[in-house]
């Protein structure tokens, strides 16, 4: 029987500065064949050449409101990194890319292409979006409400796993359910096809993708693992275009 690699994944917030150490320290302790990321293969190419995806690359093929649906997304997460005191330039996949290229370290996108997911996305999302949350949220009860506020009191550095942020992924699913099912479980179940497929391949693997992915994406792995099934995905594998001597050592 072929020898099956090993997954090791970090599940991180995305602009959090001790995630982004957890990172680098993760891969130079794992030394992994692969180091695999939440990024598609034009978001790394992008991130790997320190330029940001412009909104209306996005759009090529993809439906008209793919664009807008991507800026207020893009809009919301910078506002939220900035409200919590992160860097929103500096983000746990460029720690990721850096310390691969350091190491000379392979790297494997591994998620949906962003164009097809919000593109998807624009076409359940729409003007009864939110009438549709705001009645969700008073179908809530009140011990219910303040459940759900007592566990999204976690301080981000402490975040360790996907049960750590299962509050916040959870009421997602139950306020905005079309959003989660593109957003989370859409991408969690291609990301696991796509580690299972290295995994198969006789990788180790270190997977660096945010924490509200994390159960998503052992979820889905135990479900391959257990049928035992054949990949159905290939992976692409990417050298970083980075010299060396560009990558701080920390």
């Amino acid at each position: 029987m072929a020898k099956r690699g090993t997954i090791t994944i970090v599940p991180s917030v995305h602009f959090s500065s001790t995630h982004r150490r957890r990172v680098r320290e993760t891969i130079r302790d794992r030394r992994p064949d692969v180091v695999a990321v939440e990024l598609d293969e034009r978001r790394f190419d992008r991130l790997d050449r320190r330029s940001r995806l412009r909104p209306d690359e996005l759009s090529r093929g993809a439906s008209p409101t793919t664009t807008p649906t991507y800026r207020t997304l893009q809009a919301i997460q910078r506002t939220v990194a900035r409200l919590y005191g992160f860097d929103p330039e500096e983000s746990d996949m460029e720690s990721a890319i850096q310390t691969a290229a350091e190491l000379g370290i392979e790297i494997a996108p591994i998620d949906e292409p962003l164009e097809d997911v919000l593109s998807t996305l624009s076409s359940k999302v729409g003007l009864v979006t939110v009438p549709k949350m705001l009645l969700r949220m008073q179908l809530m009860g009140p011990a219910e409400r303040l459940r759900q506020i007592e566990t999204l009191t976690l301080p981000f550095r402490d975040v360790r796993s996907g049960d750590d942020v299962q509050p916040m992924v959870d009421q997602m699913r139950t306020l905005v359910p079309e959003v989660a099912d593109q957003l989370l479980d859409r991408r969690d179940r291609a990301m696991a096809e796509r580690l299972y497929a290295l995994r198969h391949e006789g990788y180790d693997v270190v997977a660096v993708v945010g924490a509200a992915h994390h159960n998503g994406i052992l979820a889905a792995l135990d479900e391959l693992e257990e049928r035992d099934a054949e990949p159905t995905v290939s992976v692409p594998i990417r050298k970083s275009g980075r010299s060396v001597t560009e990558v701080p050592i920390e």
